[in-house]
């Protein structure tokens, strides 16, 4: 079972305590957006974050037919479901042939599913989903995102989200 963090008043969270290098797809190979979706919640779910992978692509999906389809090339996905047993979350760059438009109709290159539990025991996962959101606001920040090609390169960048 993978451990996360606390979240304890005042204590910094990076993202990258809850997307660990496994769940990082810096060339994911997908045919579609529903097998994009089972892809990173199979990563979740071979981490043990998640207890039934189809169920938890089920409800990303609806998220993504629901929501904010991303914005600046970036589409944060944020599902709660019964089915996730830990805040975590997974990160694909996708080719163009699968990209979709965003609410501000720039295509969306980089895909982040971020879940948590119905009912999570502690909300320090809120702080650097937050935090990241915000980042994807900043030109500077996509710029380093799109320079970054390897896992490594992109963990050490998640590293910097705090």
């Amino acid at each position: 079972m993978t451990r996360h963090p606390q979240a304890w008043p005042g204590t910094p969270t990076s993202l990258a305590d809850y997307l660990h290098k496994q769940r990082i797809h810096p060339c994911v190979q997908a045919a579609s957006t529903d097998e994009l979706l089972r892809t990173l919640a199979r990563s979740l779910h071979a981490a043990g974050t998640i207890s039934v992978p189809h169920t938890l692509a089920r409800a990303a999906r609806t998220r993504l037919t629901q929501g904010s389809k991303g914005f600046h090339g970036i589409a944060l996905l944020p599902t709660r479901s019964r089915t996730v047993n830990t805040p975590a979350a997974a990160f694909a760059r996708i080719p163009p042939a699968l990209a979709w438009q965003g609410d501000d109709r720039h295509p969306i290159h980089d895909v982040f599913l971020l879940v948590a539990p119905r009912t999570p025991k502690n909300t320090g996962y809120v702080q650097a989903y937050s935090t990241l959101a915000r980042h994807t606001a900043h030109a500077g920040f996509r710029r380093m995102l799109a320079a970054a090609r390897t896992t490594d390169e992109l963990y050490e960048l998640f590293r910097l989200i705090r």
